[in-house]
């Protein structure tokens, strides 16, 4: 009885951990979001990144990137609803501001945008890389208009 009793815990105990291992990493799913990103693959991508935001419904740059990605495809309700679930739970990150600017500067929302740049100024009064690059994206996008 013994034995068969601890036959079942160690089936079951291996089931278990079979399971749990043939399931991604939270930190895999996300660079492997990233890499697909890269490839401009943003379908794949953002399948990633809706299993990766479950996982970890706190990460701000999680939300970012699924944001960015949506944008990238054209699905502006789902982007805007993105970039204010990363930018709500973490009004500082840099790239989100960036990102969400870019998307206000796109649908043409350029008060937006500048208030966008202007709060990256906030945070960076000596400049960072997402000033400049929002900066010159509302620029370029101010010329075309």
């Amino acid at each position: 009885m013994k034995n068969i009793f601890l036959i079942i815990i160690l089936i079951t105990t291996q089931s278990i951990f079979a399971a749990s291992y043939n399931k991604p990493s939270a930190s895999k799913l996300y660079k492997e979001a990233v890499e697909l990103v890269k490839k401009e693959q943003f379908e794949s991508a953002i399948k990633k990144l809706t299993k990766y935001t479950k996982k970890k419904p706190k990460d701000s740059d999680g939300w970012t990137l699924l944001a960015f990605s949506n944008r990238k495809i054209s699905e502006f309700d789902k982007a805007k609803e993105f970039y204010e679930k990363a930018i709500s739970i973490d009004e500082n990150n840099k790239t989100a501001l960036e990102y969400q600017g870019e998307f206000f500067a796109q649908i043409g929302e350029m008060e937006k945008a500048r208030d966008n740049l202007d709060k990256l100024l906030s945070l960076c009064p000596n400049s960072c890389k997402e000033y400049e690059m929002l900066k010159d994206y509302i620029s370029g996008k101010a010329k075309k208009s």
